[in-house]
Formats: C-alpha cells, structure tokens, sequence
C-alpha cells in the first residue's frame, strides 16, 4: 500500500475500506480512456514558472520545492490527485527552515523548531542532521569558514563548530546585552548583529577577541532599527540586512559605511520586512522580504531589477520567505529545468510556513545589453513610462533633450560642432519654455526670488543671477553635457548637494528651520494666519481658491495627480493590502459608494437606495477622501493641509479625533478607513 495512503488509513481505520478501493482504481488508471498519469518528462511535474511572465524575456524559473528523497511513484502520484488534487509533496523532513548556507556538495539548513542543523547532500539527494556538540538551541543563521568550519548562529549566541561538530569557541560580549541577529564570515572577521543594541559586533575570527561596534540604533546612515542577517559580497563589502528601516546597509572590510538600498513599502525594489540576504557572483543581490512574499533583486550599483515569487500556491509560490542562498548547480527538484535553458546559478528560498521546505529558482539573469537598457529607462523613470527620451506628461509629445548629444541645439546655439554657452538671462525663460507644466513636468520651486532674505539662506556657490533663484541655482544641469553621461538612478533631476539618505532635510539647505524644524509645505499659513503661497505652490501649479466652508472645488491645479507629488519628499509605508493600495484604480462600485459615504453625513436617514439614487444624481467625486484621476492616492487618505488651513470636519478639513491618527494626518480613524471605500 503507498505510503500517503498507509498514514491515511493509521489516522482514521474508517477509511481503510475507501482507501482499498481508491488503490485498486488508482491501479486502473492507465487503462481507463482519456486518463493521463504522472511521470518527470510530461503531465503536473513538467509545470514551470518563469519571471517576469510573458511577453518579457524570462530572468528566474521556478523549479518548485527540493525533493530530499526519491520521487513518489506514480500510484502515489495518482492517488494524491484523486484525494488532493494535486501531487504529493517533496519529501523533505523540515519543520521550519531559516538560515541557509552552500557548503562543499550541499547546503546547510537551520531549522529552529527541530532544534538542529541539517544538510542536504546533493550527490546523495539525501538530508540528514548534522553532529552539534552541544546540541543547537533553536538555530537560525549559519556560515561556513574558509576551513570547513561553521558559524553557527541560535538563540543561545554565535559560536564555531568544527566540521565534525566540535564546538572550538563562542563569540562574547562582556558587560553589555547581546542578542544575535545573524553573522557571517568575512575576511578572517566574524560580523555578528546585535538585535539588542541595534549595533553590528566585530570579532577576529581565530581568536574570538571582540574588536569594535559598528553602528548605533536610529535611520541615518550607519544606523540601525533591528539589523539581522549578514551577507559578504564577491567584492569584500559586507551587507547587512536593518529590518525596519526596510533597507540593506553595505560597509566596507574595515567597517567604513558605503551606501544604503532599499526603502519601507510594498512596491517591486521596496522591502516591507525583510529577512535575509544572498548576493550572487555576478554582485546580483536577493533579499527574501516575509512582508510582500517575494524576493527583490538589485543589480550590483543598487538599481531595481525585478521580484519574483508571489503568495498562492503556485510553483514558484513563497508564503513566508526565510533564509537565502546561491549555489552553483541545481538540485533535484519537482520539476526540471526546461530544454536548452542554460542558468548562471541557482537561488535557493528556505520556505517557513506553505508547505516548509526549500523552493528552487533558476537564476538566468541579464546580459550587460539588457543592464544597460534598463539604466536608460531607469534614468527617463521620472517623466513616467515613455520608452527612450519621450515624456509622458498629460498632454506632451515633446522628445526630451537631456542626455541626448545630438539634441543640444534644442537649447543652445551651434557654431559648427561646437556649443555656445547659453546667457544667464536667458536660461530660465528656455527652461520654461517646456518645464511650464504643459511639455515637461514643471518645478515645484518657484524662480525670481531673491537669493537672502531674513529666512533664505542660498549657498554662495550655487549661481544665481542678478542675486536670483533661477533653475540653475538647484540644479547642475552641465553634468549631463558629457556624450558619456547617463542620468543616475538616484537623484535623477541634479539637484546640488542633494544626499538621498536625508531627502526631507534638503529644503534646510537653504531655508531657515520653521516650527517643525525644517521646511514643510504642510503649514500653509505664516504666524500672521495668512496663506502662506510658496507652501500652496510645492504642489500646486497655482494657488487654489481656499473656500471659507472647506467645500471641495475639484479644481486643484496639482503638478501631480498621483502619489508622485507625495513620494518625492515621503518614502511610502507597509500596505495591509498584498497588491497595495497606491494608484491602483478605483471601480465605480467603489466610487459609487465612497460619493454615498459622502452623502450620509448631510442625510443620516436616508436609506442605502435612496444615497445610491443621490449619488448618481450628484455628478462629484468623493470629497473626503479624494481620488486621483479615479485611482487610490497618498492623499486619498492622508490630508496635507493638516495645520488648520480650513475647517474641521469639513470636506478639505477632515481629520481623524483619534490622536494617534491625527499625527498621521489621516482623514478619518484608521479602522473606519477601509469601510471607507469597502462595503459587504
């Protein structure tokens, strides 16, 4: 009798007479008309999943989950058809795998609910529990040293363990709290995270002496907010994953900060909790995030390349991502690669909660044409979606002249091959003849103001004209001059002295701190209670009517209806929603219901039919909680004109009683919010 069938029939004898049976049908199948059954070459094993889907070429393909054990035969392979609906699963003996690690002919796992570290034997396709004297105490990160020797990481502390399990030394502190995050090896050091005092700890590997702190608990750069798992890099940096900061932090061997990748948020390059970190040989970088149920992949210079893995049951399905790892040759898996796919390497995803296990990906990768490609769309990413150097902005058809050499006599005056210099008093005017809003996105920052004033401040070597702020007064635009100069990823629009870990504080530069310490275009009104204008037109292209009732106009002059005007300043935060909710359009179901949200508050009595009927009289769009061109905005539910600019309660007024929502300037409390636009 196969074995699922066996465990079936121990757990309810009742079924034993049903369980025959289904073997004896299970047995006719091959002979019954229009049935086909398993096997590795064809039927439900052959199922592949390739990233990203058609029609884009194909960069990862699921494989499904590790085997760890000879595959079921294909009476089993019937029978769990015709009981589950599906093949049977791997046969791999994981309770709830978390750090992973290649070693030579294998992998090295860390299970923390069977107390052990395991190893999967790829020559073997067998796992079988590693010697650890003494025995792991819930084990969930581990590294191997130069020697064979591992790191290993549990909830009792960090220590190395001998290739035949000998525990050879512990890694300390004395006198202060420490409470490992995970570690890594890295050259001759062990880098160890302190999740207690939000600090990295530097030990020599040989000796075990402890040698420096790195890092204190905050957001700035070499800082940190609960760092965990460490990942050396082929070039030598160390990466270390700081989790709710949502982002990944590289230092180089000697402890020196070099960047930081990533932000907090639920979007493709966004890292809502991330987990661990692998980077591949060719400097790809993978980090496992348990929040969006994906890996996020960076190219080596930080660029976002892609995500794969989704929540479901598919394939390549992850439904709590753990630990990661890159090894060199694919193991055996549910399904094959497909014919004449040749990967560079393969990811490995330790999977804690659907089906725990280890899930496979095939890493095809990008070609150095394809990163190249993908800079170019990166560098026009800020004018939207247009391909090469076309705007997208409603209502242009311009073709952009930045970063084009065979396009500088959009600007400037030719003499043969050489540029002529364009006179400062002309600059502004060319700028504008595109950046006014219409051809090109216009600038938030108004021009023609004086340079010093009791509360501006302008750096003396930013240029100005005439004692002016002009366009180049913010923005280097000789850099792009260069026929080899390729718009960057981070501050794409050139902005001087800009430090994109500090991007709220680039307004302190040269404005004065008001009431809240920096510049914000949230206080639209001065001390005196007038409207405050350089505030209204940060976003707006005009400053709008402010009615004294607070009623909405919808007439707004936005520079951006979308998130855009919100995210150039805000990173956006963790999303309840698995798809998110920013820009995703709005159904008029739902909008139909947001206008009778409106309405009930004029007329409490009314019935649902009767709000419905007004609604579709009223012709308005939702007022309280405003949409975007139809779709879901930052605005939607926060309010920016939080200080009191017009009436409480009323349609632009609205804000939660609730004070811990009100810090947040949402409109109403946040667990009326999703009523707001939901309804059963």
């Amino acid at each position: 009798m196969p074995s699922a069938l066996i465990h079936i029939v121990r757990r309810c004898p009742a079924c034993a007479a049903l369980g025959l049976a289904l073997v004896v049908v299970a047995g006719l199948l091959p002979w019954l008309p229009g049935c086909e059954t398993g096997g590795r070459a064809g039927g439900p094993s052959a199922v592949w999943r390739a990233y990203p889907p058609d029609p884009q070429p194909p960069r990862v393909i699921a494989l499904g989950a590790v085997r760890g054990a000879p595959p079921p035969s294909q009476t089993e392979v019937q029978l769990s058809y015709i009981l589950f609906g599906a093949e049977p699963p791997a046969r791999l003996a994981l309770a709830n795998p978390a750090g992973l690690a290649p070693v030579d002919g294998g992998l090295l796992i860390c299970d923390p609910v069977l107390g052990a570290l395991l190893r999967w034997d790829a020559a073997r396709d067998r796992l079988t529990e590693e010697r650890v004297v003494p025995s792991p105490d819930r084990p969930f990160a581990v590294d191997v040293f130069p020697d064979g020797s591992r790191l290993l990481c549990d909830q009792g502390g960090a220590r190395r363990v001998s290739a035949a399990g000998d525990t050879l030394r512990q890694y300390t502190l004395d006198g202060r709290p420490f409470r490992v995050g995970g570690g890594a090896v890295c050259d001759g050091r062990v880098w160890l995270t302190n999740a207690t005092a939000h600090t990295i700890e530097i030990f020599a590997a040989d000796s075990g002496a402890h040698e420096r702190t790195i890092g204190r608990p905050g957001r700035e750069a070499g800082e940190f907010s609960y760092p965990r798992s460490v990942a050396r890099g082929p070039d030598g940096s160390v990466c270390v994953v700081d989790v709710l900061n949502g982002r990944l932090q590289f230092f180089a061997p000697d402890g020196r900060f070099l960047r930081s990748l990533g932000q907090p948020g639920d979007s493709v390059g966004d890292l809502g909790r991330p987990r661990d970190v692998a980077v591949g040989p060719d400097g790809t970088i993978f980090v496992t995030d348990a929040f969006s149920q994906r890996v996020q992949v960076f190219a080596a210079d930080g660029r976002v390349l892609m995500a794969f893995g989704e929540p479901g049951t598919g394939v390549g399905a992850l439904a709590l991502p753990a630990g990661i790892a890159i090894v060199p040759s694919v193991p055996p898996t549910e399904h094959p690669l497909p014919a004449g796919v040749q990967p560079r390497y393969y990811v490995i995803v330790a999977e804690a909660l659907e089906r725990p296990g280890l899930r496979v990906y095939a890493w095809l990768g990008y070609t150095p044409d394809d990163l190249e490609r993908l800079r170019a769309e990166t560098a026009w990413a800020a004018y939207g979606p247009g391909v090469g150097g076309r705007a997208t902005f409603p209502g242009s058809e311009a073709l952009n002249p930045h970063w084009s050499p065979e396009r500088c006599n959009r600007c400037h005056a030719m003499a043969g091959d050489r540029v002529e210099p364009i006179p400062p008093g002309r600059v502004d005017a060319l700028c504008l003849k595109c950046h006014d809003g219409n051809q090109a996105p216009a600038d938030p920052h108004p021009i023609g103001r004086p340079r010093r004033t009791d509360r501006i401040a302008t750096p003396t070597d930013w240029p100005t004209h005439n004692d002016l702020i002009g366009c180049l007064t913010c923005h280097d635009i000789a850099r792009h001059c260069s026929p080899q100069a390729r718009r960057p990823a981070l501050n794409p629009m050139l902005l001087r002295d800009y430090d994109p870990q500090r991007a709220l504080e680039y307004c302190t530069i040269c404005h004065s701190t008001d009431l809240g310490g920096r510049f914000s275009p949230h206080r639209q009104r001065d001390a005196d209670g007038r409207v405050r204008q350089d505030a209204c037109l940060f976003c707006h292209t005009r400053v709008p009517e402010v009615p004294a009732d607070g009623r909405r106009q919808f007439r707004p002059h936005l520079r951006s209806e979308s998130s855009d005007i919100c995210l150039n300043c805000h990173s956006p935060h963790w999303d309840l929603s698995r798809q998110g909710h920013v820009d995703r359009p709005v159904t008029p179901r739902i909008r139909q219901w947001m206008v009778m949200r409106d309405l009930r508050l004029k007329h409490p009595d009314a019935t649902r039919e009767e709000l419905a009927w007004r609604a579709a009289q009223d012709g308005r769009g939702p007022a309280r909680l405003p949409l975007g061109q139809d779709r879901v905005t930052c605005y939607s539910c926060h309010n920016p004109h939080y200080a009191g600019l017009f009436p409480e309660g009323s349609e632009l007024g609205a804000l939660a009683r609730n004070p811990q929502d009100r810090r947040s300037a949402l409109r109403t409390e946040w667990i009326e919010l999703c009523m707001e636009c939901h309804h059963h």
